[in-house]
């Protein structure tokens, strides 16, 4: 690890910790965890409420993620600036994030005017998943930004029809998103069970 990235990889971390810096003066891990899951939480409730504006571009995805994390870390809403990786999976060079993203939603947007019925749609909106999560542009919150994001898509572009998360099983997703590389097809499943149909109440003005 060379010192110039060396030290943006520790710029995170509270010095002598693997605690990222946050707003809120704490410095142990579990306690941070715990805070983050609930404050996330309740900012998830509040934009499934009241969704965050926007065009549907990388301003709207880091909008999100500030709204999300914005009380937690000075990072929030912006790019990370360090290479990462997991076991089976492959994350874009933190230098390449905005040129992808870019890529990506613009076809994201071309794409989309191609889809008429739930197959299309859920076949859509796996590569879509995919893609993204695949850039993975943020430093943490990653997954509930991206999954907010396309939540907020498919209710502003989908008539009658909502993303429930909570249809999926977290194991059968993980699963899915490892052979994702090869093929969608488990992916492409477990969005067919996600998206639902639902009438939207009528809003008397």
């Amino acid at each position: 690890m060379d010192s110039d990235y060396e030290k943006r990889w520790n710029e995170y971390f509270i010095e002598g910790t693997e605690v990222f810096k946050n707003y809120l003066g704490i410095t142990d891990y579990n306690e941070l965890a715990q805070k983050e899951t609930d404050i996330t939480f309740e900012r998830l409730v509040e934009l499934y409420e009241k969704p965050i504006e926007g065009r549907f571009d990388k301003k709207h995805l880091c909008d999100i993620h500030k709204y999300l994390f914005g009380d937690l870390y000075p990072f929030a809403g912006k790019y990370r600036t360090v290479y990462m990786t997991k076991p089976g999976s492959y994350f874009v060079s933190e230098k390449k994030i905005d040129y992808h993203l870019e890529l990506v939603l613009k076809e994201m947007q071309d794409d989309f005017k191609d889809c008429h019925n739930i197959q299309q749609y859920s076949t859509f909106l796996a590569q879509f998943y995919y893609d993204l999560l695949t850039i993975h542009p943020f430093r943490e919150g990653n997954g509930r930004t991206i999954r907010e994001f396309m939540r907020e898509f498919v209710d502003a572009n989908i008539p009658d029809y909502i993303l429930d998360w909570s249809k999926m099983q977290k194991e059968d997703l993980e699963e899915a998103m490892k052979y994702a590389r090869f093929s969608k097809t488990l992916l492409i499943m477990q969005f067919e069970k996600a998206l639902v149909k639902e009438k939207k109440e009528s809003k008397t003005i």
